[in-house]
């Protein structure tokens, strides 16, 4: 696991795969405007990944960080 955190992980994230998606709309954004998707990249970091973020994360109900989190999913949504 220990591997996994710590080399694999971070240089998938450093090196996304645009041929081989997991998230096609991803995909797509970064090979066709990457600067765009740079800037929804940074977005989404500031949005889920901060300790601010997170905090607020923590003081959701389980039901109610459940639900949200399935709308997580797709990088064109217009939130």
């Amino acid at each position: 696991m220990i591997n996994i955190f710590e080399s694999f992980l971070p240089q998938l994230l450093r090196y996304p795969n645009p041929n081989d998606p997991l998230n096609g709309e991803a995909a797509a954004l970064l090979m066709r405007h990457p600067k765009e998707y740079d800037a929804k990249v940074k977005e989404y970091v500031q949005r889920y990944a901060t300790k601010e973020a997170a905090d607020a994360a923590n003081t959701n109900d389980d039901d109610d960080q459940d639900e949200e989190m399935s709308d997580i999913g797709s990088i064109s949504d217009g939130e």
